[in-house]
């Protein structure tokens, strides 16, 4: 159906009486009808088929109405999708911080905190001397933070945005030790501060417990009271901690919580040997 353009009930009655409509009058009167019959029965007609169109524009009308209305309801209801868009998305990027047990207090011990550089080594379970979770590495770390400000910038991915970070908090440290080069107190220290920093990092608990033995095998070794005992330790140590995560990444792992005592013996006469030729120099 077309659509009227128009509220019929506006609309004026024609003059039936114009010329306009002498045709259809004279087809009125050519039966017998008189003039003012026919004239009569126009007029009817017309305000039959107006009220028809009445009708019909109130329908037309009461359907835009609606058509309005839900086109309305559904614009509400698209806004009111947006701002809750915008609102989950403001609360995405809100800072949050975590709640705390009101009855618990800080721990007796602290650790000292890495470099950004060893943290993420650590996110990504790979290989780091363990230098850097000494106090000298530590020290090294937060030094670096403070002089940040004179340092280099470059780029960094973080949390799957670019930023600009200071160098020395993403690169390797100059003043890092091999792990057979550290003291014994260095090492020791070292490897808690570690163990704790994987534990962190949701390190997988089998990998976790491997290393744990690992190092209380070294640190409770009976060997650690003879003369070369904690500098063979040291260097084993060095050693199978590298070459087990090597051995990680080439799908080839090991069981490192296992001693293993023929390595240790050639690394000793190895030590035994290097020392012997050093005092036959010397001599």
């Amino acid at each position: 159906m077309d659509r009227i353009l128009a509220d019929p009930a506006l609309e004026a009655q024609p003059n039936f009486e114009s010329a306009a409509y002498a045709g259809w009058l004279n087809t009125l009167t050519i039966g017998g009808t008189t003039r003012e019959d026919a004239l009569a029965q126009m007029a009817e007609g017309w305000r039959i088929e107006r009220q028809e169109r009445i009708d019909l524009w109130q329908q037309q009308s009461e359907a835009d109405a609606r058509a309005q209305q839900d086109q309305e309801e559904l614009n509400r209801a698209e806004k009111e999708a947006e701002e809750q868009e915008e609102r989950r998305e403001a609360e995405k990027k809100k800072p949050k911080i975590n709640d705390f047990d009101a009855n618990t207090t800080v721990t007796d011990v602290l650790i000292p905190c890495p470099s950004q550089f060893t943290l993420q080594k650590i996110k990504n379970m790979e290989y780091i001397e363990l230098w850097y979770f000494s106090p000298d590495g530590c020290r090294d770390a937060s030094d670096n933070s403070r002089s940040s400000s004179e340092d280099a910038y470059g780029f960094a991915k973080v949390e799957g945005m670019v930023a600009l970070k200071p160098v020395a908090s993403f690169k390797a440290s100059q003043k890092a030790l091999q792990d057979h080069d550290l003291s014994w107190r260095q090492f020791d220290l070292a490897k808690t501060s570690y163990l704790v920093h994987l534990e962190k990092c949701n390190w997988p608990e089998k990998h976790q417990q491997a290393l744990a033995m690992f190092f209380m095998l070294i640190t409770n070794h009976e060997h650690r009271t003879r003369s070369r005992g904690e500098k063979t330790l040291l260097r084993y140590a060095g050693f199978v901690h590298r070459e087990w995560h090597d051995r990680l990444t080439q799908n080839q792992g090991f069981n490192i919580g296992i001693f293993n005592n023929a390595l240790y013996n050639t690394l000793s006469d190895d030590i035994w040997e290097v020392e012997r030729d050093e005092g036959i120099k010397m001599v």
